[in-house]
């Protein structure tokens, strides 16, 4: 008897206790469903839909850290993905020459927001890959990225309108200071000395924004195939002005930029985060963490 009454017990218990896990994986799967399921296409939109949204969204990110998204070959698991989203956020000018594809084989209904709508990229005759994409790097048209996604995100949810906008306003405020922080910052480089080599020509918006002189070993776009006269013209240049750093990037292979630096004597000044932000929870895990340690390593090769 007392074996029974203590498998009736056993029993309840496990009943009970698989009863109270059931109805907390309901309550998570119904806080999970209340939230924007958002796909960005680099880590840099990712982090700033991050910033925005909070809380209130569920983010997931095509072009991991690291990966360089104009040579990105997509995943079989990638149309799953933006097919389980509300909203896609990509950032446009060419950057993602893949994802018009990957949104059809997703179903093409989804909801596409170019983050830089309302700006206007540089182009010229000579840059493989025009129109530039890379506006990030004038932290003022952050801004703009920043306010599209706020409002895509006030239309998908307008109950939260106030929420998205705090978030957004105070966002801004971290993304003037940044502004004004690099001005600052660059004067302790000569201005001789404001000339940023680097692997790819992704940083002509920061040369443009900041005062300096921009020179990538690639065009705009990664795909561009470097020549040996691109080696030699970049070679001559550096000795010409007198050099003392080159910058080589995260998301490229270093290899080429190594080799010039042994060949001119300029050293690597450092490297740079370029199409990727660094590891999340890390100090480049941010967009203006990376910001801050790209112009830190600047300043510190250059000054």
């Amino acid at each position: 008897m007392n074996k029974f009454k203590l498998y009736i017990t056993t029993v309840l218990i496990i009943a009970l206790l698989s009863f109270s896990c059931g109805n907390g994986n309901k309550e998570k799967e119904q806080e999970r469903r209340g939230r924007i399921r958002v796909i960005s296409t680099i880590t840099i939109i990712d982090d700033l839909v991050k910033q925005i949204g909070k809380d209130k969204i569920e983010s997931s990110v095509i072009c991991e850290v690291g990966t360089d998204p104009h040579t990105y070959k997509p995943k079989p698991g990638d149309p799953k993905k933006v097919s389980e989203s509300d909203l896609v956020f990509i950032n446009g000018f060419g950057l993602e020459h893949w994802i018009e594809e990957m949104v059809r084989n997703a179903g093409g209904n989804k909801k596409v927001i170019t983050v830089t709508d309302g700006l206007t990229a540089i182009t010229d005759e000579q840059g493989y890959g025009d129109p530039d994409p890379h506006l990030w790097f004038n932290v003022d048209y952050v801004k703009t990225y920043s306010k599209n996604i706020m409002e895509a995100f006030v239309l998908a949810d307008p109950v939260n309108k106030e929420f998205y906008m705090n978030n957004y306003n105070s966002y801004v405020k971290e993304l003037d200071k940044l502004h004004t922080d690099i001005l600052e910052g660059v004067k302790q480089i000569p201005e001789s000395q404001r000339v940023l080599i680097t692997s790819h020509d992704a940083f002509r918006y920061f040369g443009k924004a900041y005062g300096f002189e921009v020179r990538g070993l690639q065009g705009i776009s990664t795909e561009a195939k470097v020549q040996t006269e691109d080696v030699k013209n970049l070679i001559d240049y550096i000795k010409s002005k007198g050099l003392k750093s080159v910058f080589i990037e995260t998301s490229v292979n270093p290899k080429l930029l190594e080799q010039i630096s042994s060949e001119t004597g300029a050293k690597v000044g450092g490297t740079l985060y370029s199409d990727s932000l660094g590891d999340p929870g890390t100090e480049t895990g941010t967009y203006i963490g990376a910001v801050e340690y790209n112009v830190n390593t600047i300043i510190n090769a250059l000054k």
